[in-house]
């Protein structure tokens, strides 16, 4: 499984469920969010290597999402744009 290395140095295992959650929130249905996740899992795997950050893995979102409705795509980007201006430093 691959390790994903997050913004702030952390690494975790990659979680298809994390991509699932956001895509649905952001207002694809659940077969839409599923079709995603599983095309972002495949990039995962077939990525070089056993890491993968996690801006990595928003840019692919963000990829497929756009394929799906620009729209939903838009709010996605804003909001991760929001969180990250947000986010309190440590």
């Amino acid at each position: 499984m691959k390790k994903v290395i997050k913004k702030d140095g952390s690494i975790e295992d990659f979680d298809k469920a994390k991509v699932l959650g956001v895509t649905t929130a952001a207002g694809l249905t659940s077969e839409q969010a599923q079709a995603l996740a599983e095309n972002v899992e495949k990039y995962v795997a077939a990525l070089p290597g056993e890491k993968v950050t996690s801006q990595q893995i928003r840019d692919k979102v963000v990829e497929e999402l756009t394929k799906i409705d620009e729209y939903i795509a838009s709010l996605y980007v804003f909001y991760e744009k929001t969180k990250e201006t947000t986010t309190p430093a440590p």
